[in-house]
């Protein structure tokens, strides 16, 4: 198909535009919701339609690039297409150099993947700057929902959280999904989750949430203090991950608006950021001791009142105890030990991505009887420093191939927001450009591009990123003819 060189005014034919499009439209407002609507169906069912959204990605991927391919039509050439056929080639060097399980290779694989298909159809469909305006309002509407929700739930008893909102626990062979992980002990109490099943989930969402509504706010140019109207936004996400007990994510969230406005290409003004860093630092150390003091007082803030004061528990990452702790127990001591495995058997290709497979490996390293049973006991904090598992899984060579594909999502997002004009395109371009760098820093203490939700609209963006280059880069091309 042609690649238009004006902005689409016309709705295109219904099989090859507006049915993808609507039904990944409705996919984006339906996600966050998905396990608060299955925890009412029973166990069966609701396990069974946690599928349905993967699936019909992939029966959209099959109608719109599939059916392409098979009329001879072209698709859309996009930055990453050999990257991401050079990252699965490494991978099956490494499968063969590892002789890994295929079935545990693909569950693995899968989980990183699965959302590459919403990317490639968002690529190959004709999406209007109305359309695009309508989807980035409707994210915002339900990124402000959960914020909303997630800071509601902070004041409400742990108990009454659990029972109304947490999803049904469910397990499928080894794996343990809904409900199940704060019952096992893996979510900090009086955490808050929205209607995602994990405090993580609902901090990642909040995190792509801050990025959209500082690229909105910031678009025109103006003051860097956002409206008042947007600082209500802001201020509800804000709290929202501070109600999820994510430290990280926390942090994070505040490099999001001098990250904006480095992308939107204003590094000058970056300088008259300092004061406005010192006063939202007074304000957040008042905020915490405040909140943590009247919400200790609340009356019904059952389980909560066992988890340590607010203050010590966003403070203690600056105490030596802190990171000994990590160095020796969690996800510190993992990193040592997934480098020390990987240089010293000199496997550049990684272990490759069968996980099981991947732990016998590094238990081959070990001489301490006591390293074996951690490795084994502590599986599951294996992936939070996700960029050791990936190097672990992928080698450096994976890694280093992987994270090249992002360098080339984030150039993109940054051309976008610097070349146009238009908000619309301006907004995407910084939003996705700043998750890039956000998703860097983030994955060395999270499963990031585990978490189905963050992944999902990490591969949209990424799509509608992509889709949107393509038209400002046809337009350009015709106004050079032109003139």
């Amino acid at each position: 198909m042609a690649l238009s060189l004006d902005f689409p005014q016309e709705k295109q034919t219904e099989s090859t535009s507006d049915f993808p499009f609507k039904v990944i439209f409705w996919i984006a407002l339906y996600t966050p919701f998905e396990e608060f609507f299955l925890r009412w169906l029973p166990t069966p069912v609701a396990v069974a339609l946690r599928f349905v959204p993967e699936l019909i990605l992939y029966a959209l991927l099959f109608q719109v690039c599939g059916l392409k391919l098979l009329r001879g039509q072209p698709l859309k050439r996009t930055p990453i297409d050999w990257i991401v056929l050079a990252f699965f080639v490494a991978t099956a060097i490494s499968m063969v150099i590892n002789d890994s399980s295929i079935k545990g290779s693909f569950v693995n694989m899968r989980t990183i993947w699965r959302y590459l298909s919403v990317f490639y159809v968002i690529v190959n469909i004709e999406i209007s700057r109305p359309d695009l305006k309508r989807l980035l309002s409707g994210l915002r509407v339900v990124m402000i929902a959960q914020g909303i929700l997630g800071s509601i739930q902070y004041f409400l008893p742990d108990s009454f959280n659990r029972a109304f909102f947490a999803p049904k626990g469910f397990s499928i062979g080894n794996y343990q999904g809904g409900s199940n992980a704060a019952e096992t002990g893996g979510v900090k109490v009086g955490s808050t989750s929205g209607t995602f099943s994990d405090p993580a989930i609902l901090s990642a969402f909040m995190i792509i949430a801050l990025a959209l509504f500082f690229g909105t706010a910031y678009v025109g140019g103006g003051t860097l203090l956002p409206s008042l109207k947007d600082w209500g936004g802001i201020g509800t996400l804000m709290f929202a991950i501070f109600a999820t007990k994510k430290r990280a994510a926390l942090a994070l969230a505040l490099l999001i608006p001098p990250l904006i406005i480095y992308v939107y290409g204003r590094s000058k003004r970056l300088a008259n950021m300092g004061w406005f860093y010192g006063m939202v630092a007074l304000v957040g150390v008042i905020a915490i001791l405040a909140v943590g003091v009247a919400s200790s007082s609340m009356s019904g803030v059952d389980e909560r009142e066992q988890s340590v004061s607010l203050s010590d528990y966003f403070l203690q990452v600056f105490t030596p105890d802190y990171w000994e702790n990590s160095n020796e127990t969690a996800r510190g001591w993992f990193m040592s030990t997934i480098l020390h495995a990987v240089l010293s058997t000199r496997s550049w290709f990684g272990f490759g991505p069968d996980a099981w497979h991947t732990f016998q490996a590094i238990e081959d390293t070990m001489t301490k009887g006591d390293d074996m049973d951690k490795l084994w006991r502590d599986a599951g904090v294996f992936d939070d420093g996700f960029w050791f598992a990936f190097i672990a899984y992928f080698g450096f060579v994976g890694t280093a191939i992987y994270v090249f594909m992002l360098k080339r999502l984030y150039d993109a997002g940054k051309w976008l927001a610097r070349v146009s004009t238009e908000p619309e395109y301006r907004t995407l371009g910084s939003t996705f450009a700043t998750l890039i760098i956000i998703t860097i820093l983030y994955t060395f203490v999270e499963r990031i591009f585990r978490l189905r939700a963050f992944s999902f609209y990490f591969w949209l963006l990424a799509g509608l990123v992509v889709n949107a280059c393509h038209l400002k880069m046809a337009a350009i091309k015709q106004s050079r003819q032109t003139f």
